[in-house]
């Protein structure tokens, strides 16, 4: 992730979450995102290659390699689960529940005015993060 785009998340919650961070706890959310940027970007780059090896045994009629891939794709959807909660863990470990809070509050609010799921716009700051590269 560039140190533009995680310097402009911060400041958007500064500004419009309120969110008050200290010169170390800003420093630790930007390596945090940094590295769950990455691992974001990583997972989602296994998961196409997964995909597009699946589309090769589907369109080969190779049930074996279908099943395997499948297999493998399920077991990236776990990991995946398992990678936002390490990651949660970490932002909490961050942050001070009020300032958590305030991040989370205009998070909802900024999901609900998209119509989207708040896991959504997560994963996008992930995703954009990662393509920015």
């Amino acid at each position: 992730m560039t140190h533009a785009k995680t310097d402009a998340i911060i400041d958007n919650w500064k500004t419009n979450a309120g969110l008050d961070l200290s010169a170390e706890q800003e420093q630790q959310f930007k390596t945090w995102f940094a590295g769950a940027a990455e691992r974001f970007h990583a997972r989602r780059e296994a998961g196409k290659e997964v995909i597009k090896q699946l589309f090769v045994a589907a369109e080969s009629n190779d049930g074996a390699k279908a099943e395997e891939l499948l297999s493998k794709l399920r077991e990236g959807f776990r990991q995946l689960s398992v990678g936002r909660e390490k990651a949660l863990d970490e932002f909490d470990a961050i942050l001070k529940p009020e300032q958590r809070a305030r991040i989370v509050v205009y998070a909802v609010k900024q999901a609900k005015e998209a119509g989207r799921p708040v896991e959504q716009l997560i994963d996008s700051l992930f995703l954009d993060a990662g393509e920015s590269n």
